[in-house]
């Protein structure tokens, strides 16, 4: 029997481009099937006819188990349906269902994405498929997931268990973007899953009028450290600073970077008050600061907190960065510190998600839980 094991899912869209990936269970071909479609009315509803007459197919050369095909030549800010449909030497196929796919909006046009992480650093099968449901009623454009998607990184049923397969619906239809945490491991399976431009940890991308990069704290910071289950700090190896790699890739994409928003996401959060606060982590800082980053997500301590604008680590109201904390499929109150810490500004420890909405000088979060009750909103405005 030939299988589709995870998939098809989204990966890298552009106002032209997407790449669709799935895994089958044994070796095969690729194929993706695609065609326009056009909105029709049906009564008092709305719905997409994909125009069969329109169809291309898009194949891949290569037969294996993991597949990338990319889609090029489309038209920005539109709705395609797709299929995939993969074959094996013995004879059997396996096709998907129909889903379908955008590609990237134009420079002025508005956008949403949703934030969330910690799928298998905290580890609920019920909470990471309400979590994602949850996600998909809101309809993002795309998804940031700020590390910890799951357990161990190294076994390659974790990737299905904690990720793949709870998001299995809405990733069918919506592009995710992942950055390293330290349970990720710096795992092979994460390069295979993934379609990121070389070197895959760490990268940037632009999606309408803003500017986005991940990095890989994992390697600026030996994820060793985090083994201890009390959340305290221990003796931490620190590799970033002028000369390293991800601090000059940094530097070099925020000056090159022309956007009205410049937005950064990386597992261990600077600024949290609660365990697994990674004060290291403050180094990068004044390059955030220097180049105009204007927010920041976390995540690593399963919680959600938002900063006040910080600049120069003191309370800066009029040019600070804000610091989000995501760590969203999972909740660990007893984490949080007595007290709030002078940079907070909104804490709660539940299960959640946020949804970011990108309309020309105006940014808006909305932080919702997994029964979709909004209990955070924040609101950026560009003069």
């Amino acid at each position: 029997m030939l299988s589709i094991v995870k998939g098809p899912y989204l990966q890298w869209p552009t106002s032209d481009s997407i790449t669709v990936m799935w895994e089958t269970s044994s070796a095969a071909n690729a194929q993706v099937y695609y065609c326009e479609t056009e909105q029709v009315r049906d009564g008092l509803n709305g719905k997409f006819r994909t125009l069969d007459e329109t169809e291309k197919m898009v194949e891949s050369g290569e037969s294996g188990c993991v597949h990338r095909v990319t889609l090029s030549g489309l038209a920005t800010d539109t709705t395609y349906h797709y299929k995939v449909v993969s074959n094996n030497t013995a004879g059997a196929q396996v096709a998907s269902q129909e889903h379908p796919l955008k590609t990237a909006v134009a420079t002025a046009t508005p956008f949403s994405f949703a934030v969330t992480s910690e799928t298998g650093g905290y580890g609920d099968d019920t909470i990471n498929r309400r979590l994602f449901a949850q996600i998909e009623r809101y309809r993002p454009d795309f998804l940031l997931m700020v590390g910890d998607a799951v357990r161990n990184g190294s076994q390659y049923e974790d990737w299905q268990q904690w990720f793949f397969a709870p998001a299995r619906d809405l990733l069918h239809h919506t592009p995710f973007y992942l950055c390293l945490g330290n349970h990720e491991e710096n795992s092979p399976w994460f390069y295979e899953f993934v379609s990121f431009p070389e070197p895959k940890n760490y990268y940037s991308f632009d999606y309408g009028n803003t500017h986005f990069v991940a990095l890989d704290c994992s390697a600026m910071i030996n994820f060793e450290r985090w083994s201890r289950m009390d959340g305290k700090s221990g003796d931490a190896t620190v590799e970033m600073g002028p000369g390293t790699p991800q601090w000059e890739f940094l530097i070099e994409d925020l000056q090159r970077a022309e956007a009205t928003w410049k937005i950064v996401f990386f597992h261990y959060p600077p600024y949290v008050s609660s365990d697994y606060q990674v004060e290291e982590m403050r180094l990068l800082c004044p390059v955030l600061e220097e180049y105009g980053v204007d927010l920041v997500f976390n995540s690593h301590s399963i919680v959600y907190e938002r900063s006040h604008p910080i600049r120069g680590d003191r309370f800066a109201p009029k040019d600070g960065i804000v610091y989000v904390v995501t760590g969203g499929a999972g909740a660990k109150p007893e984490w949080f510190h007595n007290k709030r810490a002078w940079h907070t500004a909104q804490a709660l420890a539940v299960p959640h998600f946020a949804q970011v909405v990108v309309a020309g000088q105006t940014l808006e979060l909305h932080a919702i839980d997994q029964d979709g009750r909004h209990f955070d909103t924040l609101r950026l405005c560009k003069e």
